[in-house]
């Protein structure tokens, strides 16, 4: 069962918004290093709403071949329809994922039925695990969140459903309140940048998919979490909060800009473009973080410990 600290993979490009694979595996050799308990690709943190069908493949392909197994694997769908989900799951199947971390389909104001139904299609058909994506603070999103109830019948009705990511305004208590209606073979995750991870790990979550680049206080919080020592834990939180709040109290679009400064100045990508359209990069704010992580000696800014080979 997946458990952790599992970050989800920025997507490096080149000065001309092409996909730098190198520069995606530098990044993944990077969180491996620092720990990660598992790894993510195709998620709003690796631009994939900005990827092409066949970038958004090739991207996992290289992922998985980076991890080879060492870690579980989760891999992103946001597909448009029922069908396009079964497609793109027997797809990514290949590639021996733990779980599909998948959105609903949104381009329409379906109704709360249709994208229950559209689940529990997916999670009887699909090979491999599936985690149903809950983001509202996507605005693209918010009309897709269900009800407690409607996420406790996919659980039921489609066993291969094995996981939840509830994100966004009051994630701690929609994650305690689905926690109460699954059982304990179901795993709920948090998201967002790790801004609510105490509170959502309080209410049950057995873990957090951040985006990239400072994980280790994720870490150190998720195995003090595990010891069952929460003072240990808020003290770990409250030291990374400043870095937190300059990377993701912005906007996810600022985000992007911080996570891929950071990954450029220690010299693992090779540029820090951010896909079309996107906001402008404000550089005293970008320099801020960088700034911040080395106040808090972030292994990130440290470059001699990094594996760049």
């Amino acid at each position: 069962m997946l458990r952790g600290i599992i970050p989800i993979m920025i997507t490096p490009f080149d000065a001309n918004g092409q996909i730098d694979e190198e520069s995606l595996r530098r990044v993944v050799r990077y969180e491996l290093e620092g720990g990660a308990q598992g790894i993510g690709v195709g998620g709003f943190a690796s631009e994939a709403y900005k990827l092409t069908d066949q970038e958004r493949i090739r991207c996992a392909e290289i992922v998985a071949a980076e991890v080879n197994g060492r870690v579980p694997l989760i891999i992103g769908m946001a597909p448009g329809s029922t069908e396009a989900a079964l497609e793109q799951a027997h797809i990514y199947a290949d590639l021996r994922p733990a779980a599909l971390m998948t959105l609903p389909p949104n381009t329409m104001n379906t109704e709360e039925f249709g994208l229950i139904e559209h689940y529990i299609a997916l999670g009887l058909a699909a090979d491999v695990p599936i985690m149903v994506q809950q983001s509202p603070q996507i605005e693209a999103y918010k009309h897709c969140q269900l009800p407690t109830e409607g996420l406790a019948q996919i659980a039921k009705h489609a066993p291969k459903v094995q996981y939840f990511k509830i994100e966004g305004p009051g994630s701690a208590r929609r994650i305690s309140t689905l926690k109460s209606r699954v059982s304990e073979d179901v795993g709920l995750f948090g998201g967002i940048g790790g801004i609510n991870l105490r509170e959502e790990l309080e209410a049950g979550a057995g873990g957090l998919l951040p985006g990239v680049g400072f994980n280790e206080f994720f870490l150190e919080a998720w195995a003090a979490w595990e010891r069952e020592e929460p003072f240990m834990v808020d003290d770990i939180l409250r030291r990374a909060q400043p870095l937190v709040e300059a990377v993701s109290g912005f906007g996810h679009e600022f985000s992007l800009h911080a996570r891929k400064h950071l990954f450029q100045r220690a010299g693992i990508i090779a540029h820090a473009t951010v896909r079309r359209p996107t906001v402008r990069a404000d550089w005293q704010a970008l320099d801020h973080v960088w700034r911040i992580a080395e106040e808090l000696g972030v292994r990130i800014t440290r470059q001699g410990e990094i594996g760049q080979a």
